[in-house]
């Protein structure tokens, strides 16, 4: 199953900052491409839990999001996981990055 996942971006003076909670996934088990002028973000989960939940809301891994570019940002781009948090930059004024995976690194 793959759930849409929220993020928060933000610009500095020197790039632009997406962040993504990914609780239960590790970096390995992400996917950051750029994929025609967007950025998509996706994990798998490695091993469900089945749980006799009480309250249910929210589920770890299977995630994708897919967002545009922002004009004005680019390469290089960085991708790093860490505290359940997923954290890419663009760089302000890069060039565009080129279609492919980005290696996400551990923080």
């Amino acid at each position: 199953m793959t759930q849409t996942i929220p993020i928060n971006a933000y610009e500095t003076s020197q790039a632009l900052v997406v962040v993504a909670p990914m609780p239960g996934v590790m970096p390995e088990d992400v996917d950051v491409i750029i994929d025609a002028d967007c950025v998509v973000l996706e994990a798998r989960l490695r091993s469900p839990a089945p749980r006799d939940y009480l309250i249910h809301e929210w589920d770890y891994g299977g995630y994708r999001r897919s967002e545009p570019i922002a004009e004005g940002f680019g390469a290089p781009v960085v991708a790093r996981m860490g505290n359940g948090q997923l954290v890419v930059t663009l760089t302000r004024a890069g060039e565009r990055p080129p279609d492919g995976p980005i290696v996400v690194t551990p923080d």
